[in-house]
């Protein structure tokens, strides 16, 4: 069994750690309470952990007023506690305040139960304190502990993705990989470009930061990503389509398949090549590249015209390869020209 501690556990360790010696040195009672509050408010970024907290002000106010609210109208019985937690939730979703709903449950228990005589000024800032504590030690960790590099984690997410969607574009016409295997490179490819939408996401909120060191470069980084994550979106849909629709393809007379065989080796190459091209691993040749995608075009435009007559049922599994390669071909080309960029203005 694969076993891996990775930044975020470290730090979720170390925030729990830095809230439990603040409350032992302030001597408050019920610290496991910001011990949770601490865990529950550590973000996978700086900017996150930042408008997290701005959230939590706000829910946290909702929660303090709906738990004074039911301690005085209803008391402290657990039916009381129940009926307030239901009606908090329901007005911070209503408020979209989702993220913060955990937190604010955990307040309004925290101010609602241990104290049977009432609750006083000191007893609420006591309670707010141990969540304040919590809260403030998540964030103060992960500023110094681990600082993440989102664009590296970012970028090992897609080029783990392309590889194997590489892998699949190639084995997909030869036919050498069984369909259970297939599908299971599907989902893992599927995750693989869902974590990297939602890291893509986590770069988008960290433009708001103020201490990028080199800002022109990192927006050029991020708009290079965004197109990174299409390219493998589109590259799923046509190994999708393909494996669909190769067997039928394949049985279209005159060898037509050869187009679209040709095509996805041409574009597995071209992809390759313009990730190989970002990390400055090559210096292709322009004028090779510029001779390979007219090919590439001319291909596309022949595997057009020789199916212009086929009959309409086959263009229904057709069509969709042929959409998916020209989609995935125009995509490509967009993304070359960011990367070409962006070696222009790292090498002057």
């Amino acid at each position: 069994m694969e076993f891996n501690i990775g930044p975020r556990m470290v730090k979720t360790g170390l925030a729990v750690v830095l809230t439990l010696l603040i409350t032992g040195v302030l001597e408050l009672d019920l610290e496991i309470v910001a011990a949770i509050a601490a865990v529950l408010a550590m973000q996978p970024s700086i900017m996150r952990s930042y408008n997290y907290i701005k959230e939590v002000i706000v829910s946290n106010g909702v929660g303090l007023a709906f738990a004074l609210l039911g301690t005085f109208l209803l008391g402290h019985h657990p039916l009381s506690v129940g009926l307030v937690v239901i009606i908090s939730i329901a007005i911070n979703v209503r408020l979209g305040l989702h993220k913060t709903v955990s937190l604010t449950v955990l307040t309004i228990i925290a101010l609602m139960l241990g104290n049977e005589n009432g609750l006083s000024i000191m007893y609420i800032i006591d309670r707010l304190s141990l969540v304040t504590i919590g809260v403030f030690s998540a964030f103060i960790i992960n500023m110094i502990v681990f600082p993440p590099d989102h664009q590296k984690n970012l970028f090992s997410l897609i080029k783990s993705a392309s590889e194997k969607t590489n892998f699949l574009l190639r084995v997909l016409p030869t036919k050498t990989m069984n369909i259970p295997e297939m599908k299971k490179e599907d989902r893992e490819i599927e995750q693989l470009i869902n974590d990297a939408t939602e890291y893509y996401d986590i770069i988008s909120d960290e433009r708001g930061r103020l201490f990028i060191k080199n800002r022109r470069s990192f927006y050029r980084n991020i708009i290079i990503y965004k197109h990174m994550i299409q390219m493998l979106s589109k590259k799923q849909t046509l190994i999708r389509q393909l494996e669909k629709n190769f067997n039928e393809i394949e049985a279209i007379p005159d060898n037509k398949s050869y187009f679209i065989k040709n095509l996805t080796k041409e574009m597995n190459s071209y992809s390759e090549n313009i990730l190989l091209l970002y990390e400055n691993k090559i210096i292709p040749n322009i004028e090779l590249q510029k001779e390979t995608k007219t090919a590439m075009q001319i291909t596309i435009n022949n595997l057009i015209v020789e199916l212009q007559g086929a009959e309409l049922d086959k263009w229904n599994f057709v069509f969709p390869i042929a959409n998916s390669i020209i989609e995935l071909f125009f995509e490509l080309n967009k993304l070359e020209r960011l990367v070409r960029i962006t070696e222009l203005k790292r090498n002057n």
